[in-house]
This record gives structure tokens, C-alpha cells and sequence, in this order.
């Protein structure tokens, strides 16, 4: 099953998507103009940070934090550790490569939503079924991000809570599920207000906590800073260390897996932006587009930027550990035995928020061409197991899941945005 799973997913993310992601990316960056960057002060208005009045609506502030909350999960750690060990140092760069397009494609993607959204449709599916009159494309839309709620959203998530806890403190995986699977249950019972509540909390308290130990080890080991970026550089364009070849293979590796990795770290190009930003109280479609231009600054070029300085100066890379144990590695080499007692929450609550923040996502998406609440229900309880299951899985799998789930969402969205994107520009120059 892997081996057939894998393939599948070298089919679907090959030279094509890498590089309608990046070029469709690079269009869309041309969009924002002057006028919509004053638009920016309001995310730091405190009008805008206070709750919601309406039961339904959520701040600018609130949905910012909850569409953070989905895409500042294990991507930010175990997938920048993955991309390390399969695609080597350059495709870090290419990750950030795939962040400054998917600047431009998440602000595409959020004002076409806000701009088409209704009562009960959200994101991609919006725009899909009102602006290019499309439901059955809208329908298959929703069904692909329901399924990459489980697995990018979810699965991937629990099995990094599982793996740190048992590589810190010997916890069994099994419990780990069942405790996740449980206090999720409790959560999303209290709908979106208490998961936009949870998110706003705690996205920039650990955030914070985990970039104090991130500038801690790279002063321990800023002699080694250079060394890192030079590395970065080199192995983005194939230049070997030895004999100073180059190699083709190598960059295509590399662009591969950053691009993908960059992907599951910052979602843009998937279109679930606009599904996370779809029940916020603003008028001005450019606000929601600015802020998810901040998500991916703060997502990819601040923290993922973090853990590969962290994982790169240390030379935890050289130890042979793959994944969240990667991650863990490198901060032992930097605090000692306190890593063992700071990286498991932070990576447990990072992780738990995506869980969080991508079920909010699904069951919008699922809004769109479901509207019998009972089946949202099913989805609620399904998504609950699925966390349980994650955390027993094998890294291989889960990742390989993720992976397809992610190129079916953009297979969908971004011939939508380029066929749109006249309408994203009208609105913006408005």
C-alpha cells in the first residue's frame, strides 16, 4: 500500500503542480497595490481584537489566529525536519520560494472567497460554485479538503504528538491517541467560537515560547549561522560540497520536497484560507488578503526558518533521526535535558491547535455542498477517530497521505484563481 501510495503521489506532484503552484504564485503576487497596504492597520485596531458580537462572526484578529492555528502545526517542526532529511539543506530555500509565492496565491485565494462567500459557503468552494459556476468542481473541492483535514490536518498531527511524547517520556502511542481523541471531542463541542477562543490564546503564547528557545541554540551556536545559510544555497541549485559539481538531480529533489513541504506548512495554494477566514466580520476583502499574507511570514519565513537553523547548526542532521526526533536532537545539543521538558508541550500544543483549526476548516468545507447537520456530525466523530489512528501509523504513510490530499485541493484551486483573477484585481484597485 505505501509503495502504490507513493507512486500515486510522485504522479501527483510532479514537475506540473511544482511549478503551477510557483508560477500561478508569482502572477498573484502582482496584485496587492498601495491602497490595499494601508488596509493592514486594522489586524492592530483593538476594535477589531474584541469577540464578536454576532454568534456566528469572528474578529479579524480571532480568525487570523485560528487560520494560523491550522497551518502552524508540524509543519513548522516535523515538516521542516522531513524536508532536511529527504531533500537536504536546499530545500529549505525552496521553501522559502514557495512561501513568497504562496504570499501572492493566499492573497488571491482570500479575497475571491470573501468576495463570493454566502451564509453557508466558504473558500475555494465559494468562489468555485459562484464565480466560475461550478458546484460539481465545488463539491469535489470540499470532498478533497475533508480529506486533507484527516490527513494533513490530523493525522500527521497526532502521530508528532505521539512520536515526542514516547521519545521524551516513553509515553505509548495508543495513550497519547486516546487522550488527543478525547480532549478534541471536548473542544469542538463548543463550535467555532471556542476554537477561535483556544486559538487566540495559545497559537502566540507557544509561538513565543518556542522562538526563545529557537534565539537561545542559535547563540550557542551562531559560529555555525553562516556554515548553515551557505549550505541552504549550495544544496538548493545541486553545487557539491566536494569537487564543486553540480547536480541536476539533486535541485529537482530539492524543489520537490520544499515546494511540498512548504505547502504543508503554510497550505497556500490549497485554498483552505478562505475557508478559515469565511465567518469573519470584515467588509473589505483586502484585509482578509493582507492577513494571510502575515500568516506566511509568520509561518514559513519566521518559524520554519527557525527549526532549520536549529537542526542545521547543531549538525543534529548527521545523527541519522528523521522527523519530530530530528527536531528533538537538535534542541538536547542546545539546552540539554530541558528540551525534554520545553519541546513536547510546545510541539503537543502546536500540533493540537492544526487538529483544531483544520476541523473548523473541514466542516466548512463540507457546509458547502452538505447541508444536513447530522452528516457534519458523522464528520466531527470520524475526524475524532482519525486522531487516534494518526498516532499509531506508520511517518511513511501519513506523510504520503498528506501529501496526495494536498495535491488534489490545489488541482482544483489553482486553475480557479487564474481564470478569476481579473475579478481579484478589480476588487483590489476598486
Amino acid at each position: 500500500m505505501i509503495k502504490f501510495l507513493t507512486a500515486v503521489n510522485q504522479i501527483l506532484w510532479g514537475n506540473g503542480l511544482v511549478w503551477l503552484l510557483l508560477g500561478t504564485g508569482v502572477f498573484c503576487l502582482f496584485f496587492p497595490d498601495r491602497q490595499c497596504l494601508k488596509s493592514f492597520k486594522i489586524l492592530f485596531r483593538k476594535s477589531e481584537k474584541k469577540q464578536s458580537q454576532s454568534p456566528a462572526g469572528l474578529s479579524v484578529f480571532q480568525s487570523c489566529m485560528t487560520s494560523l492555528a491550522a497551518a502552524m502545526g508540524t509543519g513548522n517542526i516535523t515538516g521542516v525536519a522531513t524536508a532536511l532529511t529527504l531533500g537536504g539543506a536546499g530545500a529549505i530555500f525552496w521553501m522559502w520560494i514557495s512561501a513568497l509565492c504562496g504570499m501572492g496565491l493566499i492573497y488571491a485565494e482570500n479575497v475571491l472567497s470573501c468576495k463570493y462567500r454566502t451564509a453557508n459557503t466558504f473558500g475555494a468552494a465559494a468562489y468555485l460554485k459562484y464565480g466560475l459556476h461550478s458546484p460539481v468542481l465545488a463539491g469535489i473541492f470540499a470532498f478533497c479538503c475533508a480529506g486533507a483535514s484527516f490527513g494533513m490536518g490530523n493525522m500527521t498531527q497526532s502521530h508528532a504528538m505521539a512520536e515526542i511524547l514516547s521519545a521524551s517520556f516513553s509515553v505509548p502511542a495508543s495513550l497519547t491517541g486516546l487522550v488527543v481523541m478525547l480532549l478534541l471531542v471536548l473542544l469542538l463541542s463548543g463550535g467555532a467560537e471556542r476554537i477561535a477562543k483556544f486559538s487566540s490564546v495559545m497559537i502566540p503564547l507557544i509561538t513565543g515560547i518556542y522562538l526563545f528557545c529557537v534565539m537561545i541554540i542559535l547563540f550557542l551556536y551562531r559560529e555555525n549561522l553562516i556554515p548553515a545559510f551557505r549550505s541552504v544555497f549550495q544544496n538548493a541549485f545541486g553545487i557539491q560540497a566536494v569537487g564543486g559539481g553540480i547536480s541536476g538531480t539533486a535541485v529537482k529533489y530539492a524543489v520537490s520536497v520544499g515546494v511540498r513541504r512548504g505547502v504543508f506548512s503554510n497550505e497556500a495554494g490549497l485554498g483552505s484560507s478562505g475557508l478559515l477566514h469565511g465567518k469573519t466580520d470584515s467588509a473589505a476583502p483586502e484585509i482578509l488578503g493582507l492577513c494571510g499574507m502575515l500568516e506566511v511570514i509568520a509561518d514559513t519565513f519566521i518559524c520554519c526558518t527557525a527549526t532549520a537553523l536549529v537542526i542545521l547548526t547543531t549538525n543534529a542532521l548527521q545523527s541519522g533521526q528523521e522527523g519530530t526526533v530530528l527536531v528533538l536532537t537538535a534542541f538536547r545539543s542546545g539546552m540539554g535535558w530541558l528540551a525534554d521538558w520545553i519541546l513536547p508541550p510546545v510541539i503537543a500544543l502546536f500540533a493540537f491547535c492544526t487538529l483544531t483549526g483544520w476541523c473548523f476548516c473541514g466542516m466548512n468545507a463540507l457546509q458547502s455542498v452538505i447541508k444536513n447537520q447530522q452528516y457534519l456530525k458523522i464528520y466531527q466523530l470520524l475526524y475524532c477517530l482519525a486522531a487516534f489512528a494518526g498516532a499509531v501509523m506508520k511517518l511513511e504513510l501519513v506523510w504520503t497521505l498528506a501529501d496526495i490530499a494536498n495535491a488534489c485541493m490545489a488541482y482544483c484551486n489553482l486553475p480557479a484563481i487564474l481564470l478569476l483573477s481579473p475579478q481579484i484585481k478589480n476588487r483590489c484597485t476598486a
